[in-house]
C-alpha cells in the first residue's frame, strides 16, 4: 500500500485557516448588547482576517395577520480578527448600542 502524500497545507488554502464564526459572535453580542427581537448573527469571512458581521432583528408585524417575516439589519461591522479569532479591531468601534429591553 502507497503512502498518502501529505504536504503542509498552504497559508492561501481555505481550508487550512481557523473558522472563527461562534467565538466572534459572541465577542460581538457581548460588547454591543443583544437586540431585543435578534433573528441571527451572521458573520462573513472575506480577505487577510476580515470579517463582516451583521446582526439581523424581526421587526413587529403590523396589525393580526403577516405572511412573511419582516428582518431587517440591526447593525453591521467590518472586523479585523487575529489568528486565534480575536477581534484586533471594528468599523464602526464596538460599542454598547441603545434599544435594549
Amino acid at each position: 500500500m502507497a503512502k498518502a502524500d501529505q504536504t503542509a497545507p498552504q497559508k492561501d488554502d481555505p481550508e487550512s485557516q481557523a473558522d472563527h464564526t461562534e467565538k466572534i459572535k459572541a465577542q460581538v453580542l457581548q460588547k454591543v448588547g443583544r437586540p431585543p427581537r435578534l433573528h441571527r448573527v451572521e458573520v462573513c469571512r472575506h480577505h487577510n482576517d476580515n470579517y463582516r458581521v451583521n446582526i439581523w432583528e424581526k421587526l413587529e408585524q403590523p396589525g393580526d395577520f403577516a405572511v412573511s417575516m419582516r428582518l431587517h439589519i440591526w447593525s453591521s461591522y467590518y472586523l479585523k480578527v487575529s489568528d486565534s479569532g480575536e477581534i484586533i479591531r471594528s468599523n464602526p468601534p464596538l460599542t454598547p448600542l441603545g434599544r435594549l429591553a
